[in-house]
């Protein structure tokens, strides 16, 4: 890979994309002429920032943050799952597809995958982790439930 090839990172932004990124990760419904004018510079200026950030991957996509305990999905917990030699990656894209699986990590460590999970209830949390124990390459799993969320956080700090 050459230097020419490199994804961008960091250093592929200047500090104008990045205040645009901390107003949009606070507030994605934010008007470009609200953004202009919060940091003194012309809406068209903003509209193509934006879009070139869009375009390189920099937003991945807009979208509300909802309740989840307010919708019904007030049991988190952390499953750890080891998988057989060489399959972590087969079972972590299968797991992909539950739709109660919020989270999917490769990890190090005594176990392959980490997941984190959001049900409706206890009854709910023990299908699920049945239907991850039922996938083809895992050998096993550890749960952790939550007792509270103190802090879930998607936000960078920019």
């Amino acid at each position: 890979m050459t230097t020419n090839d490199a994804p961008p990172g960091p250093a592929d932004i200047d500090e104008t994309d990045r205040k645009i990124l901390k107003i949009l990760q606070t507030d994605g419904r934010v008007a470009l002429s609200e953004i202009a004018r919060r940091l003194d510079m012309g809406s068209a200026t903003i509209h193509e920032r934006t879009n070139d950030l869009e375009e390189r991957g920099y937003i991945r996509e807009y979208r509300a943050v909802l309740d989840p305990e307010m919708l019904g999905f007030p049991e988190v917990a952390f499953v750890q799952v080891e998988a057989e030699a060489g399959r972590a990656s087969g079972v972590a894209e299968r797991l992909a597809e539950d739709p109660s699986i919020q989270e999917i990590h490769e990890v190090t460590g005594d176990s392959d995958v980490l997941l984190k999970v959001r049900v409706p209830d206890r009854d709910a949390l023990t299908d699920l982790l049945t239907r991850i124990g039922e996938h083809d390459g895992v050998r096993r799993t550890a749960t952790n439930v939550a007792l509270r969320s103190v802090r879930e956080e998607n936000r960078l700090d920019l």
